[in-house]
């Protein structure tokens, strides 16, 4: 299986929702570099499909004045790592995590305890992929 993330930039949220400390953003297109290698860096794929993120026990800074927003860049941190305009593919984090997104100067980071990502429907191919 190939590794894969999702590229921060070019991807769509349509929704960011709180209910009972559980942030739920919903994505109507995420990018998603396939590599054999480090996707995004190395040579591989790029596809799109819906998806939706969930952080658990969140706090959020900042607000985005409408939906749906493209966005043009960001990070998650995790405890083991930072993930530069990347989210890595599959994502299943217990412990605290950071999301930064940012999209025509705005910005919203949400902090949490558990982060978890769901991909939904099936991936459209778009491109293949050669870095630079």
């Amino acid at each position: 299986m190939q590794n894969r993330a999702i590229e921060i930039h070019d991807s769509v949220l349509d929704g960011l929702s709180i209910e009972n400390g559980l942030a739920v953003l919903s994505f109507s297109t995420v990018y998603i570099h396939s590599s054999d290698g480090r996707p995004g860096r190395d040579p591989g794929s790029g596809w799109t499909q819906p998806a939706k993120l969930r952080i658990s026990n969140a706090s959020v800074n900042g607000s985005f004045s409408d939906l749906p927003r493209d966005l043009d860049d960001g990070y998650i941190r995790t405890d083991e790592a930072m993930f530069d305009n990347m989210i890595p593919i599959p994502l299943n984090h217990k412990g605290r995590v950071e999301l930064r997104l940012e999209s025509a100067g705005d910005v919203v980071v949400i902090g949490g305890t558990q982060a978890t990502l769901e991909l939904l429907g099936e991936p459209a191919y778009v491109e293949e992929f050669r870095p630079s």
